[in-house]
């Protein structure tokens, strides 16, 4: 009941979901075939084929519903909480099933799991930690039983664990932290030779994750180039974190990032953490032959929270830590707190009472927080929205909360957001980029153009961004500038037919109409469907006088997009130019059906029609063009012509309009008819 809120949850557009979920293409078609892709390729920089199999799943059964993907997640946290039961049971020797109970409880009700839960995309935390649990019972019943079968169940399950996400790899240490519990001999040669298939799997996958992630981001892993110093301040601060906030969820937070800093008052606190990780760590020790139960569950947690540490940028990523890694480790936390509880309820009875009121009433507290946790990943402002509350100098949360709101058309907040993301990172191109956006969906192309510009200098080598800074000087008359922009995007990225289509509007707005048609042509030839394109070389070759191109082109433009009414009226010009009348008026009619306010179409009808001598069908087309438009110069000298005789005064005031609206016409009118 507390994940329920889970199942009303959305997807998270700007934080994976998009590049796992809602635009990737791979899970859209499941056949064998394509599931037998999933284990030939690598995607988003990492090597989890099976996690792949599991999204292409769901999307075969509800496409992109949401609820579908939490429904999923949720199921499998299910799974993994009675697994984490068995194994506590198991690992007992089923004698102690309070112990298993009480820690498979926690591991359920864990605010610090909504993460892994509520993310749509956190599938392949949940999908590895299933098979990662059913590896260490079936190596438990293996131990018990001496049955090979299990042994061999075991190293399949930590296969398709390690296939899910490659972080599975911890499992090979967690077995010899299962032979201690089991008083074997860690280093005769039985044990050793069990762990060489597990340890083989690990070093091969670890491989491949290292080529996975640099096909994606390159040679250099890191982020944040920080010391190694201040790497171990950082793994401390995230180690007793983890512990503190799986006890007690306060400040959680999906994202953590790096401290601006690295402060005095930071390297003090981190010290005594370190001191703290030192005293755990040694606490290994102290207890080695004193408690098993002790050692295991701390060597459990230190076994695979280490490798999450970041203490070597792995994973990669500009965050300190994340909710998510607690989640397999949290068991040896937890085996701990429910082993402490057991203890003190086998004393007196008031212990008893003490030990089951302080559960319940934890359990209650923790159920509340998850639940509330929970709606935090709602939706993508939400989710930043929370980042902000949390860390106010994030930078990432007011980039992407800025994205989505303006994809939202919440402009005023996204250019809020984007601004906020500036004054906490001078140098970053992105928010410079994405602020410049804003400026140009508000039609400020003044600012947009300078946004642009701090963009360009901060990243000099970014197409799309080129691309929009060209796109802005188009808008402010500097076309000079806006096809070197364009230029140089293309240079970069040659296949981009909306970059063409625009330096080919440049192009036209400069009266070089060849030019702009071979710009046209390449646009179409790079995407045969590309509207623009074949809208905006009609209009070229209607000026060139190529009215049979105009027209083959205007129609393509219709293919793609039968609504256009711009296209129709176009086209109509085209007709009207060879003297098909009757194909012209037709052509407007649809424009003007598609779009009973579009003014030009109106205007161009009213125009043919006074030269067919249809002047009442005239005046009354070019009356409704400056009911719409008043600034229309022709549809003042054109009505001006039609009442010239009827009522003089009347046409006088329009031929005076027309020729201040920049009409020129106008001015031989005037002077014959209005001294």
């Amino acid at each position: 009941l507390i994940y329920i809120p889970v199942l009303n949850n959305g997807f998270l557009k700007t934080w994976d979901d998009n590049r796992y979920i809602l635009e990737n293409e791979h899970i859209k078609d499941l056949t064998f075939g394509s599931a037998a892709g999933f284990f030939s390729m690598y995607y988003d920089g990492h090597y989890h084929p099976l996690t792949l199999l599991s999204l292409a799943i769901d999307y075969k059964i509800g496409e992109l519903n949401p609820t579908v993907y939490h429904t999923t997640n949720l199921l499998l946290h299910l799974i993994n909480t009675m697994l984490v039961f068995l194994f506590v049971h198991l690992l007992f020797s089923r004698k102690k099933f309070f112990v298993a109970l009480v820690t498979a409880l926690l591991f359920g009700l864990s605010t610090m799991h909504v993460e892994s839960v509520a993310w749509a995309s956190e599938r392949k935390n949940l999908l590895y930690a299933l098979f990662f649990f059913a590896s260490l019972i079936s190596y438990v019943l293996f131990l018990q039983q001496e049955k090979r079968k299990y042994f061999i169940i075991a190293l399949f399950f930590f296969l398709l664990s390690i296939l899910s996400k490659v972080m599975a790899i911890s499992l090979c240490v967690s077995l010899l932290a299962i032979d201690y519990f089991f008083d074997r001999k860690l280093y005769s040669r039985k044990v050793i030779l069990e762990k060489v298939p597990f340890f083989l799997l690990a070093i091969v996958f670890a491989v491949v994750a290292i080529y996975a992630q640099k096909s994606s981001w390159g040679e250099d892993l890191s982020q944040n180039y920080y010391t190694f110093f201040e790497r171990i301040l950082f793994a401390a601060n995230a180690f007793v974190l983890y512990i503190l906030k799986l006890i007690v969820p306060f400040k959680l937070s999906g994202f953590y990032p790096y401290p601006g800093e690295v402060s005095v008052a930071f390297i003090f606190k981190s010290i005594i953490f370190l001191i703290v990780s030192l005293v755990v760590a040694g606490a290994v020790v102290y207890f080695y032959k004193r408690s098993k139960t002790i050692t295991f569950g701390i060597l459990f947690f230190i076994i695979n929270i280490f490798l999450l540490l970041k203490l070597f940028e792995v994973p990669a990523g500009d965050y300190i830590m994340a909710d998510r890694y607690s989640y397999i480790a949290s068991v040896g936390l937890f085996l701990l707190i429910s082993a402490g509880l057991n203890y003190l309820s086998s004393k007196k009875a008031i212990h008893k009472k003490i030990a089951l009121t302080v559960l319940i009433v934890y359990s209650i507290f923790i159920s509340l927080q998850t639940f509330n946790r929970a709606s935090v990943w709602k939706n993508d402002i939400t989710f930043y929205t929370d980042i902000i509350s949390k860390f106010p100098g994030a930078k990432v949360a007011y980039t992407n909360r800025g994205a989505v709101r303006k994809n939202e058309g919440k402009l005023n907040g996204a250019l809020s957001d984007f601004t906020k993301a500036i004054q906490l990172g001078k140098d970053d191109y992105k928010a410079y980029s994405n602020r410049g956006a804003v400026y140009s969906d508000l039609g400020n192309f003044e600012k947009a153009v300078i946004d642009y510009k701090k963009a360009v200098s901060l990243k000099p080598g970014k197409p799309q961004v080129l691309a929009s800074y060209g796109y802005a000087l188009l808008q402010t008359g500097d076309i000079r500038g806006a096809v070197g922009s364009f230029n140089q995007s293309l240079q970069l990225q040659p296949v981009n037919p909306e970059v063409y289509t625009n330096r080919g509007t440049a192009k036209y707005n400069t009266g070089d109409l060849q030019g702009a048609i071979k710009d046209y042509d390449m646009a179409v030839q790079q995407n045969p469907r590309y509207l623009n394109a074949y809208y905006n070389r009609g209009l070229a070759k209607l000026n060139l006088s190529d009215y049979h191109g105009a027209i083959t082109d205007f129609t393509g433009a219709l293919k793609i997009n039968p609504n256009h009414a711009e296209a129709y009226s176009n086209m109509g010009i085209a007709w009207s130019r060879l003297d098909e009348k009757d194909k012209a008026f037709d052509s407007y009619n649809k424009a003007i059906q598609i779009n009973p306010n579009y003014f030009e179409a109106y205007l161009n009808r009213g125009i043919d029609k006074y030269y067919t001598a249809d002047y009442k069908g005239a005046l009354e087309d070019l009356n409704k063009t400056i009911q719409l438009n008043r600034q229309v110069g022709p549809a003042y000298y054109f009505r001006a012509m039609i009442i010239l005789q009827s009522d003089k005064q009347a046409a006088c005031n329009d031929f005076i309009n027309a020729k201040n609206l920049g009409f020129s016409l106008a001015e031989k009118q005037i002077k014959i008819y209005c001294k």
